[in-house]
């Protein structure tokens, strides 16, 4: 089985206007949560787990919406409270994820055009322990990966320390690693501005003695939903294609 960890607890102010929540904010007539979700329906044996916070599920009912979308194949996790960044948001879904089950975590707000099973598929025959998909940009609003010799040596948060960003996509072939990465980055106390980023847990991957692959894909098959922009480049995009 593959876990699907896809935190949804973020506030974004690129979104601060809107009524409803960033996951049923609507992309080419779809909410967001569709558009994810069927990012990974080629996914073999895959099972998704959200984080939802509670306002947001008492208000707009996100934890049923998942589960009318997915089915049985689906958890959702409320939390009453925000936490310290995205990675303390993942370990509050430890009783899901702490196993030898293949992980992994991915942006709410993204799609890829990527094949997930081929992307699962090339660290597996290479052996790494974990791994990201990452594209061609230097703007600082990413995170990003240093390679050397086909693997990543170092993870870092919005600063471009080389033209590998990461597509907010990543691979742990355990669960359990991810969950002892994480709890050692936030022993370590190593945030960004009081924010813990789930990059810097390939770092503890690493001093692990494991390996980190990377999947690199085109620019332009890496979508991202962060802003009201964004959202328009995509529809605007697919809609050329169409005619």
């Amino acid at each position: 089985m593959v876990n699907v960890l896809i935190p949804s607890m973020g506030k974004s102010l690129f979104f601060k206007d809107s009524f409803f929540p960033k996951p049923v904010i609507e992309v080419n007539g779809k909410t967001m949560l569709e558009q994810v979700a069927g990012n990974y329906g080629e996914l073999k044996g895959r099972h998704f787990v959200f984080v939802f916070s509670h306002k947001d599920c008492v208000e707009f009912h996100l934890d049923e919406a998942a589960k009318v979308l997915i089915g049985a194949d689906a958890d959702a996790l409320v939390l009453e409270n925000e936490t310290a960044g995205a990675l303390c948001t993942c370990l509050m879904a430890v009783d899901f994820i702490n196993n030898d089950d293949t992980l992994i975590v991915a942006n709410c707000d993204q799609v890829i055009d990527v094949d997930y099973q081929k992307v699962i598929e090339q660290f597996e025959e290479e052996g790494d322990d974990a791994g990201v998909i990452t594209f061609d940009s230097i703007h600082p609003r990413w995170s990003y990966a240093r390679i050397r010799e086909g693997r990543v040596t170092e993870a870092v948060e919005k600063r471009p320390l080389s033209r590998h960003a990461i597509a907010g996509v990543y691979f742990f072939r355990r669960g359990r690693d991810f969950v002892e990465a994480a709890k050692r980055v936030i022993l370590k106390d190593n945030h960004l501005n009081g924010n813990f980023y789930i990059s810097a847990s390939l770092n503890e991957i690493i001093l692990m003695g494991k390996t980190v692959g990377y999947y690199e894909v085109p620019r332009e098959r890496y979508h991202s939903f962060y802003s009201p922009e964004k959202i328009n480049e995509y529809e605007t995009r697919r809609d050329s294609l169409l005619y």
